[in-house]
């Protein structure tokens, strides 16, 4: 009975191989049969989850509500998911959106932070490491501000720190609005949007509380206007920063360079025709200032960052350069006047049971 018992037992291989074969609804449900089946679920999970999830939350202002939904690229699905309980201050609500889908993607709940020392609308948000980092802004009357503060995750801070402010040439463009975002373990990296010729880069590391000077990108011309930046894979063992910079050229194709963030040299690696650019900004926006990116290594996506028109997901990959529309949630038609943040994350074990359950 024993040797029976052994041979019909399924394991190895051939476990993995019938794994690889169900919806990861059920397969959810046989992670406590033993430690070996949770080993390979765990494993069949990385493998079919390994691209991020497009990350998309919509806050009614008035109601003070909100609806968040995901977008999984290996079933080409979206999940409406549990409704967050957002408590902010008025003043930061907004900013704060885009710090909830980092620190607590797929969660039904975000913790409450401490307030920022500062009251500001339209801020430079990035999660930097263990450091949370809150830049730029439009204060009460008006006024740019160039003040930065940040706050410690791991131990978790109590307060906010004040740190070293943003380059006096950045004011007139020290916003969310004006500056587009992307972050390593180690830097904050802030890019102008606008004319490309005008686009200038630099980079802030918390853990120093230190800028560095602020530099424009060369793209040899091409470049007409810069929409958005993302953060690469690194570059080398060492791991030096490098981005991916959404732009738009001549004859209204957008484009996607490499910029090695130290040299400020760009490598083109894709483009899209002109009439694709138009179909990402949508009806009545202008192509170049309406798009928005967000990245986890080589896999992202390119959307309108008003909710409007349509979601492209893209591959760049080493060596290649690919990307498909995709459907958008129905949410997004059915509360145009709601704010909108994107995001991406790959999702956990846990944050997956969350969402199919």
């Amino acid at each position: 009975m024993a040797a029976e018992k052994r041979d019909c037992q399924l394991d190895g291989d051939d476990l993995d191989s019938v794994l690889s074969h169900v919806p990861t609804a059920d397969l959810l449900q046989v992670t406590c049969v033993s430690r070996s089946w949770r080993r390979s679920v765990v494993a069949t999970i990385n493998r079919r989850h390994h691209r991020p999830w497009l990350l998309i939350h919509l806050l009614n202002t008035r109601r003070r509500a909100g609806v968040s939904a995901a977008y999984d690229p290996d079933t080409g699905s979206w999940r409406t998911l549990q409704q967050p309980h957002v408590t902010p201050s008025p003043h930061i609500t907004f900013p704060f959106l885009s710090l909830a889908l980092p620190l607590q993607p797929l969660a039904s709940t975000w913790p409450n932070l401490p307030l920022p020392r500062v009251h500001r609308r339209d801020a430079v948000v990035s999660l930097v490491g263990s450091h949370l980092v809150l830049a730029g802004g439009v204060c009460d009357l008006g006024e740019r501000t160039c003040e930065v503060e940040s706050l410690s995750l791991h131990p978790a801070g109590s307060n906010w720190k004040n740190c070293r402010p943003m380059p006096e040439s950045l004011r007139v463009s020290a916003a969310a609005t004006w500056l587009s975002v992307a972050a390593s373990d180690s830097r904050m990296y802030v890019m102008e949007r606008g004319a490309a010729d005008a686009g200038r880069l630099a980079w802030y590391e918390p853990a120093a509380d230190r800028w560095g000077a602020v530099r424009p990108v060369r793209f040899g011309g091409r470049a007409l206007h810069i929409s958005a930046i993302g953060m690469a894979p690194a570059s080398s063992a060492a791991g030096e920063d490098r981005l991916f910079v959404v732009g738009l050229v001549e004859n209204g194709m957008l484009e996607i360079w490499e910029v090695e963030p130290e040299s400020l040299d760009g490598r083109r690696i894709g483009s899209l025709p002109a009439e694709v650019a138009e179909r990402i900004a949508g009806e009545g926006a202008e192509s170049s200032s309406a798009v928005g990116f967000s990245n986890l290594g080589s896999f992202g996506f390119l959307y309108n960052l008003n909710g409007r028109g349509k979601i492209l997901a893209c591959d760049l990959g080493v060596g290649k350069w690919s990307w498909e529309e995709i459907g958008r949630p129905p949410m997004l038609e059915e509360d145009p006047t709601a704010r909108v943040v994107f995001g991406c994350a790959r999702p956990t074990l846990g944050h997956l049971k969350e969402v199919y359950r």
